[in-house]
């Protein structure tokens, strides 16, 4: 089957594919028109770190976060948004140097380890990139860049900016869209044929727009700027 690897620029609405999302963003009117108003608002300016994170295909985001959040929120945010199903470890290697959730230097005898206690602006400039890892046993990794920084205003801590439209899958029996996969035999189903299918139903995990779908205990994803990170 075929899946679209295309998004919604939430300020203009109209839709990209992930790779061209980072070009439309850069230049798109209504999100230079909304930045602007905030600014003449008179609120202290900082800055706003714009980030595109990428899972296995067809699963990307762009995102703005303050540059004085620390890593830890990004990692929360991730976890929130696409990963978080038991309270796995997590790390983000930048620069050789590992940045852990819980660091515990034994454990990573070949290359530097740090906490995620830094922020982003002490870290990071324009064009650097980072690996990320959730969970050391069934893992899901990411890759993120920093696309670009600028100076201004963000209400919030962390705000979405566009993400890939959830993907849709064919049912491995009936070729109608699927609701479930079934991590046993490692195939879609939709919910009727689900229920005449062989394996124990506590096999099939729903799906849903992440990449950490159809691993461990993950049955869910979170979308929405009204997150708050501390």
């Amino acid at each position: 089957m075929k899946i679209e690897n295309e998004g919604v620029c939430r300020f203009c609405l109209k839709t990209f594919s992930g790779s061209g999302m980072s070009r439309h963003l850069s230049s798109c009117k209504i999100k230079k028109e909304m930045d602007l108003q905030k600014t003449i608002k008179g609120k202290t300016k900082s800055d706003i770190f714009y980030i595109q994170v990428k899972g296995h295909k067809p699963y990307w985001l762009h995102l703005e976060m303050k540059g004085d959040k620390q890593l830890s929120h990004l990692d929360s945010f991730l976890r929130n948004i696409w990963l978080e199903c038991c309270g796995h470890l997590s790390a983000f290697t930048c620069f050789g140097i590992r940045y852990e959730s819980n660091p515990v230097e034994e454990a990573w005898e070949c290359e530097p380890v740090k906490s995620m206690n830094i922020s982003l602006k002490e870290l990071f400039t324009a064009g650097n990139g980072f690996e990320y890892e959730y969970d050391y046993g069934s893992t899901t990794y990411l890759s993120g860049k920093i696309v670009g920084v600028r100076s201004g205003v963000l209400k919030e801590n962390v705000k979405i900016l566009a993400r890939n439209n959830p993907p849709k899958y064919d049912c491995s029996v009936c070729n109608r869209e699927a609701s479930d996969y079934c991590v046993e035999c490692e195939d879609f189903y939709c919910k009727e044929c689900l229920n005449d299918h062989e394996c124990e139903e506590e096999m099939s995990l729903p799906v849903v727009n992440s990449p950490r779908m159809g691993v461990c205990g993950y049955t869910g994803n979170f979308d929405t700027d009204k997150f708050r990170i501390p």
